[in-house]
């Protein structure tokens, strides 16, 4: 008998590695769904968006009303101040109301801290948050001093000035 072994001793060439298919229909189909679920999303939403702004526009939702109460002050002054005699409720903390145009109290806030501006003013900015829209108009009052009428769009854009003379 010989030394070969029965298969020829020849060893069998080494198995490879099977080649990688290309993209199988299933493939193609879930990046297809994939990418219009995606357009289907960005579509959607935007509708949702325009049917949000067009059930009420911006004037009904909830705004923060800003703007100043301005008291006399003293001729040549500076720095920090606050209101004296008969405006000496106003400080910082004083109760700001505000009133929708049928006289509901609808928001209420308070003065920052106030400061001399370059007239010699005694100027206390004013932030209520939380003001429900859709009034036609405004009345703010500034701790227990009269009430101050403004229009919608003075308290949506910083049109608030309550002088305290």
């Amino acid at each position: 008998m010989s030394d070969e072994s029965v298969d020829g001793g020849v060893a069998p060439p080494p198995a490879s590695a099977p080649a990688r298919p290309g993209p199988t229909r299933g493939r193609r189909f879930r990046g297809a769904l994939v990418a219009s679920a995606a357009a289907g999303l960005v579509v959607g939403s935007g509708a949702v968006a325009l049917a949000w702004n067009l059930s009420g526009s911006d004037d009904d939702r909830p705004f923060t009303l800003v703007g100043q109460a301005r008291a006399k002050g003293n001729p040549g002054a500076t720095g920090s101040c606050v209101g004296s005699h008969e405006l000496s409720d106003i400080d910082k903390g004083a109760l700001v109301t505000v009133y929708d145009s049928a006289g509901r109290v609808v928001a209420t806030g308070s003065l920052g801290s106030g400061a001399y501006d370059s007239s010699s003013r005694c100027v206390f900015p004013i932030a209520v948050r939380g003001v429900p829209g859709g009034s036609a108009s405004y009345s703010v009052q500034v701790g227990w001093h009269g009430k101050h009428r403004i229009t919608n769009e003075q308290a949506r854009t910083g049109g608030l000035v309550v002088t305290l003379d």
